[in-house]
């Protein structure tokens, strides 16, 4: 085997795991998200969960072809206005968390989505015209529908997430994107306007303030 290929698969692992022991000090209370996309080796993300209590995440596997309703959290129906509803194309493995939506996942094609919590977040007030997501399954919807940043940006143009609540906590999130090619988003909606920040040098996400005040 190739030295060279050797040292570049230590040298990522070694970088890798200090990533992963400098982002996860055990006194921070921010989640942060990382991308390295210009190793010329692999496009790697990490993230950490910074959360004062857990957040009974599930690793859980979806195959293509699962009918899925955007307006549903659990068993309830929370968008009732036009929710979107579509059939996956894309398997993907996600984490979940609270049962209520999936926080992080990779799909198939490479499309990897992580979401953090903002403050600032909003929505906007509902516009019917475009399909209602419930906010924890705004990731998987892209998720399950693209398999590029390219692609995931331009499903933007059709939804709508909506803003739900769990034990009173609303969910104030934004969402970070890569693909396989290294290209990076971050979506944010801040003053119920959609503010997307596209291009691989979009790196770091972390929780407040909003990026474009970064």
């Amino acid at each position: 085997m190739n030295i060279q290929f050797l040292t570049n698969i230590t040298t990522a692992i070694l970088v890798a795991v200090v990533l992963q022991i400098t982002l996860w000090p055990p006194a921070a209370q921010a989640c942060t998200r990382i991308l390295w996309n210009n190793n010329k080796f692999a496009v790697v993300v990490g993230r950490t969960m910074d959360w004062p209590e857990s957040t009974e995440p599930e690793l859980m596997v979806f195959p293509r072809g699962i009918e899925r309703n955007g307006g549903m959290l659990g068993d309830m129906l929370v968008v009732k206005d036009n929710p979107a509803q579509w059939t996956s194309k894309y398997g993907s493995v996600v984490t979940t968390v609270y049962g209520m939506g999936t926080v992080d996942g990779l799909n198939e094609k490479g499309l990897g989505m992580h979401m953090l919590y903002l403050t600032a977040t909003d929505f906007g007030p509902r516009d019917p015209n475009k399909a209602g997501v419930q906010a924890g399954l705004w990731g998987q919807y892209l998720l399950d529908n693209a398999a590029s940043v390219e692609e995931a940006l331009a499903l933007m143009k059709e939804i709508q997430p909506v803003m739900v609540a769990l034990d009173e906590m609303k969910a104030t999130v934004h969402l970070a994107i890569e693909d396989a090619s290294g290209d990076s988003a971050i979506l944010e909606y801040v003053e119920g306007n959609l503010v997307v920040h596209h291009g691989p040098e979009y790196r770091v996400m972390t929780n407040d303030p909003p990026t474009i005040s970064s």
